[in-house]
């Protein structure tokens, strides 16, 4: 008898990110003094530079996360904290504000819609 392979049937969108997040490679990649950093995004493959305080930084940190690389990411800002420089935890605080911010947002405007 024999073996038929199992065909994978989830999109190779999905395939990108769960092999983001079980791969030991970083997604993000620090620069200098807490104030810039590259984003691997695994859909595109691009990696731009960002300013820690720019909307673009956050938006494609928050899009990111929703397709569940919140937690990998997280990880890696809180081991740059710890080896590379503190202020690290700096952008850690002000990326758990926006989670938390973006989450109120969010529930706000499903609050409005369902009354």
């Amino acid at each position: 008898m024999a073996i038929r392979p199992v065909k994978d049937t989830r999109s190779p969108e999905e395939i990108a990110i769960q092999s983001a997040i079980t791969s030991h490679y970083n997604i993000l990649v620090p620069g200098y003094k807490a104030q810039n950093i590259r984003i691997k995004n695994p859909l595109t493959g691009k990696d731009p530079l960002f300013n820690v305080m720019e909307p673009a930084f956050y938006n494609l940190f928050y899009d990111l996360a929703q397709l569940g690389l919140k937690d990998k990411m997280m990880r890696e800002i809180e081991t740059f904290a710890s080896t590379i420089n503190p202020d690290w935890q700096k952008v850690y605080a002000m990326l758990e504000r926006y989670f938390k911010n973006m989450e109120e947002a969010n529930e706000s405007s499903g609050n409005s819609s369902q009354a």
